[in-house]
C-alpha cells in the first residue's frame, strides 16, 4: 500500500510540472534554452525517470529552477521529491538490516560464556589461600626503629659545608675576567650591524609585497537588474546555479578557470573595480571565460 502511495506522489510531481508547462504553451526546447538545462533532463524530470535525473544536489537544483520558472511552489515540490527519495532509501536499508538480523549467528554468546568461566577458573587457582602476614613473627610486626640522634654541632657543620659547595662555583665565575681582543670586538660589531641591516631589508620586502598584492588583485562582482538564470563554475566546482531575482549581488572570487553562463544578458551587470564592463551579450552568453579579467597587472 505504501509503495502505491509513493508512486502516486512521484507521478503527481511530474504531471504537475508538465501540466503547468502545457497551460503556458511552453515547449521543452524553449525552457531548455531559457534555463540552460538540457532537454534530456527536463524530460526525465517530467517522467520521474530516477535513472536519468542527475544525483543530488544537481537534480534538486534542476527541479527547483524548473518549478520557479513555471511559477509553482518550488519548496513544496522539492520537499515532496526529497520525501519520495528518502522513503525508497529507508525501505532498502530496513530490508538489509532484517536480512542481517536473521542471518547473524548466535555463536558469539556461547563463546563469551565459555571464556568467562575459563577466566574465573584461572583466577581461583592463582589467588593465594593464606595471608602474607600469617607466617611473620609478632615481634617483627610490632618493632619500632630506633631514632638517629644528631648533635647540634654536627648539624651546623653539615649546613656550612653544603653552603660553601653551592657558592664556590659562583665565586669562580665572578673571578674570571672577560677579555676580548680588538679583532673580536670588530667582528662582533660587524655581525650585529649585518643582522640589523638584514632585518631592515626583510621588512622593506614585506611592505613591497603587500603593496603589490593589493595593486594586482582586481575586484569583480555581479549585480542583477532583473531575474535571470546564472551558472558560475571554477573547474568542476559549481559556485552559482539557478534563477536569481532583481537586486542579487555576488562577489566573484579571483582565480583561474572561472566560466559563466547567463540566461538574460540585459538583466546582468558586471563591475570590475566598481566600474561597469561588458562581459556578455545576447549573442555571447554561454560558457564565457573570466580568466582575462583576473590577469596580474604589471
Amino acid at each position: 500500500m505504501e509503495d502505491l502511495i509513493e508512486k502516486k506522489e512521484v507521478q503527481t510531481i511530474g504531471e504537475m510540472l508538465r501540466n503547468a508547462r502545457t497551460k503556458q504553451n511552453k515547449t521543452l526546447e524553449e525552457i531548455s534554452e531559457e534555463l540552460c538545462i538540457r532537454k534530456y533532463y527536463l524530460n526525465a524530470i517530467e517522467n520521474m525517470d530516477f535513472n536519468n535525473i542527475p544525483p543530488m544536489p544537481y537534480g534538486l537544483g534542476f527541479i527547483r529552477s524548473y518549478a520557479d520558472f513555471l511559477g509553482l511552489n518550488s519548496d513544496r515540490i522539492v520537499a515532496s521529491y526529497r520525501q519520495v527519495m528518502s522513503g525508497e532509501t529507508e525501505t532498502e536499508t530496513n530490508h538489509e538490516e532484517r536480512q542481517q538480523e536473521v542471518s547473524s549467528p548466535r555463536l558469539k554468546h556461547i563463546v563469551l560464556g565459555v571464556l568467562g568461566l575459563a577466566l574465573l577458573a584461572v583466577a581461583w587457582s592463582v589467588l593465594p589461600t593464606t595471608s602474607k602476614f600469617e607466617d611473620t613473627p609478632e615481634e617483627v610486626l610490632t618493632a619500632v626503629p630506633e631514632p638517629v640522634i644528631v648533635s647540634e654541632e654536627e648539624e651546623k657543620g653539615a649546613l656550612t659545608e653544603d653552603k660553601e659547595k653551592s657558592e664556590a662555583p659562583k665565586d669562580e665565575e665572578k673571578a674570571k675576567p672577560e677579555v676580548q681582543t680588538g679583532a673580536e670586538k670588530q667582528l662582533k660589531k660587524e655581525t650585529e650591524d649585518k643582522t640589523k641591516e638584514d632585518v631592515k631589508v626583510k621588512e622593506a620586502e614585506k611592505d613591497t609585497l603587500k603593496k603589490s598584492d593589493k595593486a594586482v588583485l582586481p575586484q569583480m562582482k555581479i549585480v542583477l537588474t532583473g531575474a535571470s538564470w546564472l551558472e558560475l563554475r571554477q573547474g568542476k566546482k559549481v559556485l552559482l546555479n539557478g534563477i536569481y531575482n532583481k537586486g542579487f549581488k555576488y562577489d566573484i572570487p579571483s582565480g583561474k578557470g572561472l566560466v559563466i553562463t547567463v540566461g538574460k544578458p540585459g538583466s546582468v551587470q558586471f563591475l570590475l573595480n566598481e566600474k561597469q564592463i561588458q562581459v556578455v551579450t545576447a549573442a555571447k552568453r554561454k560558457n564565457i571565460s573570466l580568466d582575462s579579467y583576473f590577469k596580474t597587472q604589471d
